[in-house]
């Protein structure tokens, strides 16, 4: 009974978040099991997946990848003070604090810049979390003589309930829209000869559009424009473009798009043979297309999830 009051005393020690000594200030999760488990959080969507870790009294860890032909991924910190002056952050790898043996390594580093949060390519993102998925923890240390009169802030990212969270993280990965608006903002079509059904490598390029656009709710226009030149007649041709339009839209409205942001552009009838009976209908692929547009509110589009950025912290490392 004794041995277990002690060690619960030790653990309440240890959960205090914020340490100072040494010329440093530590900010670190408590050691008990179940209250560092509820510190890591999953957020997760068809386009983009996050795995947060609450750094107490700190801030927060946002590790992300999004979707795309080529998935994406990062990490940033957020500390609730802000970075207040020009510095560097290292990455280092060491045993949790009850387990203090073995050398501590570094995994890599980054330049600081006042007002900006700090921002990690994805080389050392996956290192961070392949070393955090081996029961380490991560030491993030950097000197802000502002906002710590130069003291070292040790920011710090606990192994501790780590596992399950990482392994949502990884799961809806598995699930992401290959895809992103880049991809689909403007996207040709091809319909079957004399038909409103799209030929079958089209029908799953619309899918996948359908699927990414049920997710961006920054879209504000869909704009349809359908084409036809396989009928022998110039009528006839005109019906079938504006039926291709809309069984389009109703790919749309189905998701729950209103219908008040999608525009139909009509087909342009003086680009049409000037005679009423052409003498031969085309099958061309050209002939029987479709263009569909996109145009966003720029004030709600996440541009982590389209600019490619440099791949910061790669290769500064030991050994790299």
């Amino acid at each position: 009974m004794k041995i277990n009051s002690v060690l619960k005393y030790l653990c309440l020690a240890l959960s205090v978040a914020v340490s100072t000594g040494y010329g440093q200030i530590r900010y670190s999760a408590p050691m008990e099991p179940q209250a560092a488990k509820k510190l890591w959080s999953n957020e997760t969507s068809r386009i983009a997946c996050r795995l947060i870790f609450d750094i107490p009294s700190y801030g927060f860890a946002n590790f992300m990848t999004y979707g795309g032909r080529d998935l994406r991924s990062a990490m940033t910190l957020h500390p609730k003070l802000g970075i207040g002056q020009a510095s560097s952050m290292r990455f280092i790898a060491a045993k949790p604090d009850w387990n203090s043996s073995g050398a501590e390594r570094l995994l890599g580093k980054i330049d600081l810049y006042a007002g900006f949060n700090p921002y990690i390519g994805p080389t050392l993102s996956w290192k961070l979390l392949s070393e955090l998925d081996h029961g380490n923890q991560i030491l993030m240390p950097y000197t802000d003589k502002k906002l710590a009169s130069g003291e070292n802030i040790v920011p710090t990212l606990n192994p501790l309930g780590f596992k399950e969270a990482y392994k949502k993280y990884l799961s809806c990965q598995e699930q992401l829209i290959r895809v992103n608006f880049n991809d689909i903002r403007m996207m040709p079509l091809v319909f079957k000869y004399q038909s409103t059904e799209l030929t079958a490598k089209s029908q799953d390029m619309l899918n996948e559009q359908v699927e990414y656009l049920k997710y961006d709710k920054s879209i504000i226009k869909i704009s349809i424009r359908a084409y036809a030149y396989d009928m022998s007649k110039a009528q006839d041709n005109i019906n079938l473009a504006k039926d291709r339009a809309e069984a389009l839209k109703k790919a749309y409205t189905d998701i729950g798009i209103k219908d008040d942001i999608i525009e139909i552009v009509p087909f342009n009838a003086l680009t049409l043979n000037t005679k009423d009976e052409n003498p031969i209908s085309n099958e061309a692929a050209t002939s029987r297309n479709a263009l569909i547009s996109l145009e966003r509110d720029n004030a709600m589009i996440n541009k982590d999830m389209e600019v490619n950025v440099p791949d910061v912290g790669a290769d500064t490392g030991d050994g790299d």
